[in-house]
């Protein structure tokens, strides 16, 4: 199923935001070319184009939570790598095989999205206001 954006995928952190909407467009595009049956070369550019922008995304998290030393950082990188993986599965599965690709291979996508969304990268964007609040106040434990 197709990602709908919504005001309830919003974390309130601009930059997060913007890299969470463009996922979600990646993700959409690849059901799109699963779903019109565009063939497994477009299939495949686009998983590799999705998998792309992710390392990309995630490496900016990572970054960020070294930054602000995330205590759930180990947990949070996990659930990255899960997604990482299966997109290089998929990748594989395409490239290897002749026949059309099934909407159930990409299924997963949008309940990774919405479970990584709401619940690990909400904490993340709930840390990084409480950090970006006690830095402007200098309230920051030492």
């Amino acid at each position: 199923m197709a990602i709908e954006w919504n005001d309830s995928l919003f974390l309130s952190h601009d930059l997060l935001d913007d890299d969470h909407r463009e996922m979600a467009a990646l993700i959409n595009k690849l059901y799109l070319c699963v779903n019109e049956n565009f063939g497994k070369d477009s299939v495949a550019a686009a998983a590799r184009q999705l998998l792309r922008f992710s390392l990309a995304h995630f490496s900016h998290e990572k970054g960020l939570m070294g930054q602000y030393n995330y205590p759930d950082m180990a947990a949070h990188l996990s659930e990255h790598k899960t997604l990482v993986d299966e997109l290089q599965g998929l990748i594989a599965i395409v490239e290897s095989e002749g026949g059309p690709v099934r909407f159930e291979t990409v299924d997963f996508l949008d309940d990774w999205f919405a479970a990584h969304l709401k619940d690990a990268d909400a904490r993340f964007a709930a840390f990084l206001a409480k950090e970006a609040r006690e830095t402007a106040t200098g309230d920051r434990a030492g």
